[in-house]
């Protein structure tokens, strides 16, 4: 497997905590005393229909693109569910890598994840896999399968998983971010990934910066967050991540960087499909 192929799948399988996307966090203001976290995210931040288009690179090649969605909200058992998708592919013309691939991931208004699908494309199939998360028996139903022509799924392998508290999937965490960078505080969100509960760490900063991007024709205010996960990721991602999201109600990440070990990826917003938003204008102040 090549570089590009390595990099852009650890993009692709671990890229989303940021972008960087709830459960059972734990949160300490500058006091160091716990915060009380559990709180519905504002309405402004998940807006149905909005898509956010951003550019993957590795110093100067372009790996890819990946597209974050919020595609439905809907009432279930007395709760309000979110739907959301990310689309990763791979850049045309690179050198062996075409990849495609799609999460799904589905949380309520407090971000706890409900379930997780992703689908990886290639020639010959489209392999799926599937979390689904049962709190009231503290598990999670890990299945792996594939996509079938007709658009259902068929599961050969199946597992069930203890956790100890609500958990985040690898795409919520994105939203998780976003909802709560506009504080100082630090959080650990316990999070899902393969068969396994682990953390993410984040410091969200409150560090107030400006940030210019080729698709923006002025300097935006930004704050800062950084984090970390607990856990090695896919081809040398080490965990490390550090983005810079929009000060405003929105919360839009603008860039974000996570490294690996020959350096660092980098994450771009490139375009978006959001009606009524454009990004905050940085001013200094005195």
């Amino acid at each position: 497997m090549g570089t590009g192929v390595a990099l852009f799948k650890a993009v692709a399988l671990f890229a989303i905590p940021f972008i960087f996307p709830a459960g059972g966090w734990e949160g300490k203001g500058a006091s160091g005393e716990a915060s009380s976290l559990f709180m519905t995210p504002r309405q402004g931040m998940l807006l149905v229909g909005e898509e956010l288009h951003y550019k993957v690179s590795y110093v100067f090649f372009n790996l890819g693109k990946i597209v974050v969605s919020v595609v439905d909200r809907r009432e279930q058992h007395g709760r309000v569910i979110y739907k959301t998708r990310a689309i990763i592919d791979s850049a045309p013309g690179l050198p062996f890598v075409d990849l495609h691939i799609r999460f799904i991931s589905e949380f309520d208004e407090d971000l706890y994840s409900y379930s997780w699908i992703a689908e990886d494309s290639t020639e010959e199939k489209i392999e799926v896999r599937r979390l689904v998360f049962e709190y009231d028996s503290s598990r999670v139903f890990v299945e792996k399968g594939r996509k079938l022509p007709d658009g259902s799924y068929q599961f050969d392998q199946k597992d069930t998983v203890g956790i100890t508290e609500k958990c985040q999937d690898g795409l919520s965490l994105f939203y998780f971010a976003r909802a709560h960078v506009r504080k100082k505080t630090t959080m650990n969100a316990p999070t899902f990934i393969e068969k396994e509960q682990v953390n993410t760490f984040f410091d969200f900063t409150g560090v107030r910066e400006e940030e210019e991007i080729d698709s923006v024709d002025y300097p935006i205010e930004v704050v800062e967050v950084e984090g970390r996960a607990d856990f090695v990721g896919v081809f040398g991602l080490t965990g490390g991540f550090e983005g810079r999201f929009t000060n405003d109600e929105a919360r839009v990440p603008i860039v974000a960087w996570m490294k690996v070990i020959l350096g660092s990826i980098k994450v771009t917003l490139d375009r978006w499909n959001r009606p009524g938003w454009i990004p905050p204008t940085y001013v200094e102040q005195d």
